[in-house]
């Protein structure tokens, strides 16, 4: 039951403490289960996924009334999606703001059913077309596994919540392929310090966890691209337009997420299973229209990279996805924001290179170079983590020759955002947290 908590005493310096060996096994231990349901978790949403396409593909050949199957078996599929939240009401949305409310001690560890409603309801909702990231309920998990295994080996509060958060960061590590990423984001994100346990934690668990995840899912980068050439410094400047553009953005994408879960939550007299059904219909829809617009993105984030879309797609693409991530989200289904966020960041900075090209032919901007560093640019401007959103994205992509223009990005946006006063996406919904707002 979540509940607010009384802040345990800071605890001496973790260097002169004892039973640190003690921690790190728990750590590898935890991280190698955190790596098994993270790997488990993938393959489900990969398997359920290329069913629900074949599916797809079946009803548009068929045609007639049997396009209507996908649209209800997407309603009925995210109704019961939403229905793991009445079992479990901490499953409900991304996880990553419950853990770090748990962290920030304003709430209580989540229980240790969220992993089956997490991975069930995620694997519904996501796996039949919503635009809804897989990291968030393997955060969740990871999570849920730190504070199981401290509870049941008796650790104290603050070790609690150390394992926890370092497990959360080995369960992102896991959805993207990105272990640096997974432990940045511990670091920058949930914990924003910098301590010898949770160092220790965070680089045993996330270690142990790819460790174990790869032979399920692959070593392969999730997002791979052709090697990018280096920078010119005559491009520079269009990456900071870029951050700035992305800032902008980034604000009112923040604020359409939360319209969308306040509309929701205003909207009376249906249940919120028939709500989120008639959002998995609306998305069910959608997939049997244009099957290629729905879905995670970890295939249409590809796309963006690697393939040459004419500026009139990259524009369809950037309108149906600007709402359709606010929108699933919205239903409070288990599934996180990362990934649609990067989809919208990848097409935001190939939509500027394409069009720069298209107006000066002579440009030779890369689209590729230019998408990628969209993706960072926007992960920084909705979650506010910088850091994190680099590593991600060089890891995901296997690519470094854009580092000086994904901070140059990065920063512009991070300046920006703080210029207009946009709020982090993860703090308005952790202020939602004790209001009871279970997003």
């Amino acid at each position: 039951m979540s509940g607010t908590e009384i802040p345990d005493a800071p605890p001496p310096d973790d260097s002169t403490q004892s039973g640190l060996v003690r921690f790190a096994l728990l750590a590898a231990v935890g991280g190698a289960i955190t790596g098994l349901l993270g790997g488990l978790f993938r393959l489900s949403l990969r398997e359920t996924a290329q069913f629900w396409d074949t599916f797809l593909l079946w009803a548009r050949d068929a045609g007639g009334w049997r396009l209507l199957l996908p649209v209800i078996g997407a309603a009925l599929a995210v109704a019961v999606a939403r229905l793991t939240v009445r079992w479990s009401p901490e499953a409900a949305g991304s996880g990553v703001q419950r853990v770090e409310a748990m962290v920030r001690h304003q709430l209580t560890a989540a229980r240790l059913r969220v992993i089956p409603a997490k991975f069930i309801g995620g694997t519904l909702a996501i796996g039949t077309g919503m635009a809804l990231g897989r990291e968030g309920p393997t955060v969740q998990m990871g999570a849920v596994v730190g504070t199981e295994i401290a509870h049941r080996t008796g650790m104290d509060p603050h070790d609690r919540r150390t394992l926890a958060s370092a497990l959360a960061g080995a369960g992102l590590g896991v959805a993207f392929s990105a272990p640096l990423g997974g432990a940045v984001f511990v670091l920058e994100e949930l914990d924003r310090a910098i301590r010898t346990r949770l160092l220790v934690a965070t680089i045993i668990g996330s270690s142990c966890a790819l460790a174990v995840a790869y032979p399920i899912v692959g070593r392969s980068p999730v997002l791979p691209v052709l090697p990018q050439s280096p920078w010119e410094a005559v491009h520079l400047p269009l990456f900071v337009v870029l951050g700035g553009i992305i800032a902008v953005l980034g604000m009112y994408y923040n604020r359409l997420i939360i319209w969308n879960l306040d509309l929701i939550q205003r909207w009376r007299g249906w249940p919120p299973e028939a709500k989120a059904g008639l959002i998995g219909a609306i998305v069910g829809a959608l997939g049997v229209a244009a099957p290629w617009l729905v879905g995670g993105g970890e295939i249409l984030a590809d796309r963006v990279l690697n393939l040459d879309f004419a500026l009139s797609t990259l524009m369809l693409l950037l309108l149906v996805r600007w709402f359709l991530g606010p929108l699933s989200y919205s239903a409070g289904t288990p599934g996180g924001l990362f990934a649609p966020l990067l989809v919208v960041g990848a097409t935001i900075g190939a939509i500027l290179a394409t069009a720069v090209n298209a107006v000066l032919p002579h440009a030779g901007l890369s689209v590729t170079g230019f998408a990628i560093v969209g993706m960072s640019a926007f992960f920084t401007a909705v979650v506010r983590a910088p850091f994190t959103g680099i590593v991600l994205c060089v890891e995901m992509t296997a690519t470094t020759a854009l580092l000086v223009p994904m901070l140059l990005a990065a920063g512009t946006a991070l300046v920006v955002c703080t210029l207009l006063g946009s709020t982090p996406i993860y703090d308005v919904l952790r202020a939602k947290l004790p209001a009871g707002q279970l997003h």
